[in-house]
């Protein structure tokens, strides 16, 4: 069976990956990693009809593998659900995806990354703070050293429910955020794979191609010289929803994903 997709949460995260898989219709496996966790998401024609991840099953393992901000993944076509445990819209399952992303990027004004770490703060609590057991886990385990990531690892849960805990014991004062380890560039994209983007949608719609994919990077805040991978299912979703006719786009799409897994 060829493998149609892979690469990093870090620079192409599930939502867009789900995005990508609905939007073509695809029927197949999409195994995750992230250390010793792992994590399956199984879809149908384009809807996810099971997922597995760690002890959560159906709609609530997709949402804790959204937590995961970085690990492998890879898409397998036309492997079969072992049951179909999950019968949610699909739209249903990208709005509430897309809905965690807003709250990661709220909470990452306080705690930019999972390679932060915190400590408890001197002064205490500003007032009376309710605690549920696990909070209370996740704050035994804060101890000036310990890394968001490495505090969802040893707890088994996902990066997302932590920092939203964490999130709430910074803002209540109970928590302060310590150093960062230095973040890594993000990986840009080569010039090759834009003459590829540019040609194919040249192709479908014509001379104005181009002009398109220009517009909507910029939308996007970003520039052709230093357009980052984590940002390139997001464009060419985009640019395919201007093309008209349902069977050149899906065949575009198609182009689309292998150039993308080959980045």
């Amino acid at each position: 069976m060829p493998e149609v997709l892979s690469g990093n949460l870090a620079y192409l995260p599930l939502l867009e990956i789900l995005k990508l898989l609905s939007s073509e219709g695809q029927t197949g496996r999409l195994s995750l990693s992230n250390g010793a966790s792992k994590g399956e998401i199984f879809l149908r024609e384009g809807s996810v009809v099971h997922a597995a991840s760690g002890e959560h099953i159906s709609e609530e393992a997709v949402y804790s593998l959204m937590g995961w901000l970085q690990g492998d993944f890879r898409f397998t076509p036309d492997v079969a659900a072992p049951e179909e445990s999950l019968t949610t819209p699909m739209e249903r399952v990208l709005l509430e995806g897309a809905k965690r992303v807003l709250e990661w990027g709220e909470i990452k004004e306080v705690i930019s990354s999972t390679d932060v770490v915190l400590k408890l703060s001197p002064a205490g609590a500003s007032g009376a703070v309710n605690l549920e057991a696990d909070e209370w886990q996740i704050l035994a385990r804060v101890n000036a050293v310990r890394t968001v990531a490495q505090i969802a690892q040893d707890l088994g849960k996902d990066e997302f429910r932590v920092a939203k805990v964490l999130y709430r014991l910074v803002s209540a004062g109970l928590l302060e955020v310590g150093e960062e380890a230095e973040a890594p560039l993000r990986p840009g994209v080569n010039g090759g794979f834009f003459r590829r983007l540019d040609g194919e949608l040249t192709e479908v719609i014509g001379p104005l191609g181009p002009v398109i994919i220009d517009d909507e990077i910029a939308s996007l805040g970003e520039t052709r010289e230093s357009f980052p991978r984590d940002k390139v299912a997001q464009l060419v979703e985009r640019v395919s929803a201007e093309i008209q006719d349902a069977e050149k786009r899906s065949r575009f799409q198609g182009i689309m994903l292998e150039a993308i897994r080959n980045l």
